[in-house]
């Protein structure tokens, strides 16, 4: 074992049932920046990075998508496991700053919140104090939201936050509203909602979700199949202090923490499907107002049944034909798509198997927008030993001190706005391992304060970033209104 690794955490390991490989290459990448990514360009309209489909595309793509969707099987996956803690920054930088010229602009925003109504009642409940000014009020109200005694919003995943006030004034969840939007979808076909969560919160969830689906009374609406999972401990990463040594608990054993939404590529790569949608769980509206994003996933997942067809096709031919396959339409098929400057290297295999190994992926339709505020990450193409493909880029993987960084960043037109639609099926029906198609030289390492001392954290190749690095992949724009996320709790003013 390395210096700073002793015989009882051997046995610890042991019995947690974690690889000391593992441990070793993680404190070995703590220590070391990930390699910088080389050949990286933005991805725009103007170099075939990014599709921009016409009106009759976008009407092409969604009547494929009602007409063949019912030749796959259909999940919804939705990363639901994020505390709302950063989401309520604004609240406690207001009662930090004690914004006095700001009361009663403060006080008239209150009434708009949608959980206005829930955090009054509990207010008037409790009178254990008389509350006699606006500002008083405020402080009241915000305290309620934010306490552990009170509501405790902050501690709650973003999920199960009231964001919306129906027609009637109900409140609902951006949980139920992901619900709502899945059985809006599955009216064509079968479609599965399927949470990464918290455990335990499952009960949460569950009671949540029966208490919604108990008041819907439409006879039109088909029945839901809801499913959770939850990120595998042995995913969670160890992490080290301000002078490189590992962070260990109150018992002295190495500690662990959470390894980023790339650990969910285990939960990702169980799924029992064909076809899936990733979308982030704040990432939506209420009722008929999120009909452009139901859209946008429906264009999607039509596109990427359409792409499958003949891409599939194509794999047939070539291990039908093999070396007497006619191999110009399949390399203009990857011009079209995936590559328009691609050319077959010398290798040691044959031209068809060259072919079979660059089609038989899984493969990913994403939608991506214009971004007209700050640079950042997104949508690039970079270099590869298979010529270049379009890859989704975190910020924090990009140097804008290097050259090729900063002009990627400077030229990049758009943002990821986590929606996609994914086959994770071959042309056989038969599911790929999502692990052989990661970059696991593209793990993060960044800097946190954890009790009021700088850390160094560990994170996962991300799920659609290196997770999916060596997927084929597809960009198509999406137009802004469909991308609503909720940041903050100010957010749910618009």
């Amino acid at each position: 074992m390395p210096e700073g690794i002793t015989e009882k955490d051997r046995q610890y390991l042991a019995a947690a049932g974690r690889s000391p490989e593992l441990l070793l290459r993680q404190i070995n990448q703590l220590k070391t920046s990930p390699p910088s990514l080389l050949g990286i360009t933005a991805a725009t309209l103007q170099n075939n990075g990014i599709k921009q489909l016409s009106v009759s595309e976008e009407k092409q793509a969604i009547q494929t998508y009602e007409a063949e969707c019912h030749t796959k099987r259909w999940t919804k996956f939705v990363p639901a496991s994020g505390a709302a803690s950063r989401m309520f920054a604004p609240f406690y930088d207001f009662l930090k700053q004690d914004q006095e010229s700001s009361i009663r602009q403060i006080f008239e925003s209150l009434k708009r919140f949608p959980f206005y109504g829930i955090v009054y009642a509990k207010l008037m409940q409790k009178r254990e104090k008389k509350i006699a000014t606006e500002k008083e009020f405020i402080f009241a109200f915000l305290s309620e939201v934010l306490d552990p005694k009170g509501l405790g919003y902050p501690d709650l995943p973003k999920a199960l936050i009231p964001f919306f006030a129906d027609e009637k004034g109900q409140v609902k969840t951006a949980f139920e509203a992901q619900i709502l939007e899945t059985l809006r979808l599955a009216q064509q076909t079968p479609v599965t909602l399927h949470l990464s969560i918290s455990k335990n919160l499952k009960a949460h969830f569950e009671t949540r979700a029966k208490q919604f689906l108990g008041t819907l009374t439409s006879s039109s609406l088909p029945p839901i199949s809801l499913e959770y999972s939850f990120q595998h401990r042995l995913t969670d990463t160890p992490y080290s202090g301000a002078q490189g040594q590992l962070i260990r608990t109150s018992e002295g054993n190495i500690a662990f923490r959470k390894g980023g939404h790339g650990a969910l590529l285990e939960n990702f790569n169980r799924l029992d499907t064909d076809c899936v949608w990733i979308k982030n769980v704040d990432n939506i509206l209420w009722g008929t107002e999120n009909q452009s994003g139901e859209r946008a996933m429906q264009i999607l997942g039509g596109y990427l049944l359409t792409l499958q067809s003949t891409l599939f096709s194509h794999l047939n031919t070539l291990e039908t034909h093999k070396e007497q396959t006619e191999l110009a339409p399949i390399i203009a098929f990857i011009h079209s798509h995936f590559d328009p400057d691609y050319r077959m290297t010398t290798s040691k295999k044959r031209p068809y198997e060259i072919l079979l190994d660059y089609l038989n992926r899984p493969l990913r339709v994403c939608g991506m927008i214009p971004n007209k505020g700050a640079k950042g990450g997104g949508p690039f193409w970079k270099a590869s030993a298979r010529g270049k493909s379009v890859q989704i880029v975190e910020g924090v993987e990009l140097n804008p001190l290097t050259e090729e960084h900063q002009k990627a960043l400077a030229e990049s037109t758009h943002f990821n706005p986590v929606l996609m639609a994914c086959g994770l099926t071959n042309h056989k029906g038969e599911k790929f391992s999502l692990y052989d198609f990661r970059d696991d030289h593209r793990y993060m390492v960044s800097t946190k304060t954890h009790q009021n001392q700088p850390i160094t954290i560990l994170e996962w190749p991300g799920l659609w970033n290196g997770g999916m690095a060596e997927w084929n992949s597809v960009f198509i724009e999406l137009s802004a209104d469909t991308f609503h996320p909720v940041k903050t709790v100010l957010d749910l003013l618009r």
